[in-house]
């Protein structure tokens, strides 16, 4: 008997042992199939995130070309319309003293008239009739002319006819002879002042322009004066008069 209880106690204990051992094995088998599990849902969160990297980089290096391309075209740009503005002072330079020897009015304010009146030579009055000045065909005029919408004062707009001449060379000696034959500018002293600044003032005493701001100031002169300080035309002053 006692040998029976001793047998069925070892198998009892074996039982036991092997349900623990199959639980072991099992919890095992559990954590491993985990483990592949999680294993498997973390890559496509890679996959994402490596995505998400690689479009950020393309960005950046295609952002950073675009700037620096369109950097370089404004530069490009910027060089080619200063040579353009040289350009047409050139152009006008050689006229401008011709006029300057025959009625004293200096080269600065007959070049900055005219990169005022026609921006550059670009409007369409200069590119149609080759009309630097704005100046109107008025009953005194025989020549030439065409109609043209204009600005009059800050903020309206009048039809009115302008002369029309063969050559820019032509629309800068008129100009001469225009405010030569005026006596309004003979009375602002224009013919008298001696500096770009008392002769800029004086067109705009005489009513050679009616631009104002938005407060009704009159800027003609200080536009003038501007655009000779800025690009310096005094320096074709001195080419006709002592400094």
């Amino acid at each position: 008997m006692i040998y029976i209880a001793s047998l069925d106690s070892r198998v009892k204990k074996k039982n036991v042992d092997s349900g623990k051992t199959r639980t072991k094995a099992s919890g095992k088998n559990k954590k491993n199939s985990k483990t592949k599990r999680t294993k498997k849902n973390k890559r496509p969160r890679k996959v994402f995130r490596l995505c998400i990297l690689f479009l950020l980089i393309t960005f950046l290096y295609t952002s950073t070309n675009l700037f620096r391309y369109f950097d370089n075209l404004e530069k490009q740009i910027l060089v080619e319309s200063n040579k353009s503005k040289q350009e047409f002072i050139d152009s006008l330079k050689d006229i401008s003293i011709v006029e300057y020897r025959k009625s004293g009015l200096l080269p600065s304010v007959t070049i900055s008239q005219a990169i005022l009146e026609s921006n550059w030579g670009r409007s369409k009055l200069t590119r149609d009739a080759n009309n630097l000045y704005g100046i109107k065909a008025d009953s005194s005029w025989h020549g030439d002319k065409v109609l043209f919408n204009t600005k009059e004062y800050y903020n309206s707009h009048v039809n009115a006819y302008f002369r029309k001449y063969p050559s820019w060379a032509d629309s800068v000696s008129d100009r001469t002879d225009f405010l030569m034959k005026n006596r309004r500018y003979l009375k602002a002293g224009l013919f008298e002042s001696n500096t770009y600044r008392a002769q800029a003032q004086a067109l705009e005493d005489a009513g050679y322009a009616t631009t104002t701001n938005s407060k009704g100031k009159k800027i003609y002169a200080d536009k003038l004066i501007s655009i000779i300080k800025s690009y310096d035309l005094y320096e074709i002053d001195y080419m006709v008069k002592p400094k």
